[in-house]
């Protein structure tokens, strides 16, 4: 995995545009979160790999189907955080859908705050980190939800 393509936004969870096929060095798991690019998992020998095909409409509403698929990859990413393995979460540019998975998978394993959470994205990945506003609100949802449970 090269730097410049990537970064490291929590212990061993990194954020970066599109991984070309191959073996990625330091990464257990890629998540792909581009729509238009879901290449299958044998192309990326010795990674397990999350098909988490997400469109980046920031003009409409979620829908279902989508908050569905960004969760369950969250859920995959934090099971794999847990257990200390290296995830690697992109997108086409590396910015909004890849962050919006390694967001939930944050919350998720280390309680942070969404104010927390999409800092730490936009300091690694610049200012438009995360910035449609769907996946940022789909965020703060989450986190009110969970504390009223």
């Amino acid at each position: 995995m090269s730097r410049a393509d990537a970064n490291e936004v929590a212990p061993g969870l990194f954020v970066g545009s599109k991984p070309p096929p191959g073996k990625h060095e330091g990464v257990d798991a890629i998540v792909l979160a581009a729509m238009e690019y879901q290449p299958p998992a044998h192309l990326f020998p010795g990674a397990e790999v999350i098909h988490a095909p997400l469109d980046d409409a920031p003009g409409r509403r979620m829908r279902e189907d989508e908050i569905v698929i960004a969760a369950n990859a969250a859920k995959r990413v934090a099971k794999l955080l847990r257990q200390g393995r290296r995830v690697l979460s992109s997108c086409q540019m590396g910015l909004n859908r890849s962050s919006l998975v390694a967001a939930l998978a944050m919350q998720e394993v280390y309680g942070m705050s969404a104010d927390e959470i999409v800092a730490r994205l936009r300091r690694a990945r610049g200012r438009w980190a995360l910035s449609n506003p769907n996946f940022e609100k789909l965020l703060r949802v989450v986190i009110d939800v969970k504390k009223g449970a």
